[in-house]
């Protein structure tokens, strides 16, 4: 499929950078729609081409604007964190359900050919089997993942009624530059670097399938690009790059070539975790045949080659931006 003009909400994010400078390498004109504190903490990584509308998907006259004379959308603005989103239920539900409609509904209003929706491998929560497959039950565990599936099933909707084209991706653990250390692998690479010891919660065997975010970037525009992709979801990941946290812990001490007397820390309480013992995810990692069959996606970027990627300076962020912060409880409150 070929589009004239590509609207990314998100898109001064960790994957929506990736995804700008992917589709500008594609020689396809960008429209990238983000908050403004997000805006100018990641404008200097955004390619020059890229068109910069600032504003809250909550906001549909923004929206409006910065989808006028685009023919498709990546959709990955949403609110994030497993924490924060728990704090924060009913905020959680509203950016990235009721934000999601008012995307696809300028979608419909503006006669958007396609769109591609950023889902989380969350929805999967305890999966019953793994690897995990695109056939695999949902069991959202937290309203973030709630909030996911709800978001599916509008784009599932809106298509049964309306000439849009969608597609719905799965994001299996993703870590890249100017990402947040409230997730994982940043969170380690920041401690190692600080000359801290990476915390582990519970007893470090949690294994997960890591992503680097320009690899998830190729798989959300070859999903967008690809006339077979139309009304499925996909899992994108990187199914070579399962590993244990503690593995994980040690790799990156490794990498980093930090002080070989500081290892990585056990707490058995989830105390100052982003996960209360109940919903902490053990095992899941991802099956990304379909991806690889239909999309041709192969992700490239290996772990050590991404931990170096996150190790340069000033590409790890240790808190959220702030533009939520007067509707936002403390997530140690």
């Amino acid at each position: 499929m070929k589009f004239k003009k590509v609207l990314v909400t998100g898109g001064a994010g960790c994957i929506g950078i990736e995804v700008c400078k992917n589709l500008e390498r594609r020689g396809i004109p960008t429209h990238l729609l983000d908050v403004t504190e997000q805006v100018a903490r990641t404008k200097h990584a955004l390619p020059k081409s890229v068109r910069i509308f600032y504003g809250s998907i909550l906001d549909t006259s923004t929206i409006r604007e910065a989808i006028e004379g685009c023919d498709a959308v990546i959709h990955l603005a949403a609110m994030l964190g497993v924490k924060r989103t728990e704090v924060n239920k009913l905020r959680c539900l509203e950016i990235n359900i009721e934000g999601t409609k008012n995307v696809i509904d300028c979608c419909i209003q503006h006669r958007v050919k396609k769109i591609v929706f950023a889902s989380s491998s969350e929805v999967y929560g305890e999966p019953f089997e793994n690897p995990v497959n695109e056939k695999t039950p949902t069991q959202g565990k937290t309203v973030y993942a709630v909030s996911k599936l709800a978001a599916e099933e509008l784009c599932k909707g809106y298509a049964q009624r309306y000439p849009l084209d969608y597609t719905i991706l799965r994001y299996f653990n993703t870590y890249g530059q100017y990402q947040t250390a409230q997730f994982v692998l940043p969170k380690f690479i920041l401690n190692a670097l600080n000359g801290r010891p990476p915390i582990i919660y519970g007893d470090g065997d949690q294994l997960r399938s890591f992503c680097y975010a320009s690899d998830t970037a190729d798989g959300t525009v070859r999903a967008l690009l690809s006339d077979k992709a139309s009304g499925e979801v996909f899992n994108i990941g990187n199914s070579q790059q399962k590993m244990s946290l503690k593995e994980l812990a040690n790799l990156v001490l490794e990498v980093t070539h930090k002080d070989k007397r500081i290892t990585p820390v056990f707490k058995k309480g989830f105390i100052g975790a982003d996960r209360v013992a109940t919903r902490e995810i053990n095992i899941r990692f991802c099956n990304i045949s379909k991806a690889k069959e239909i999309l041709g996606y192969e992700p490239k970027v290996d772990l050590v080659t991404g931990i170096k990627k996150l190790s340069e300076p000033g590409v790890i962020f240790e808190k959220w931006e702030t533009t939520e912060l007067p509707y936002l409880q403390e997530e140690n409150s």
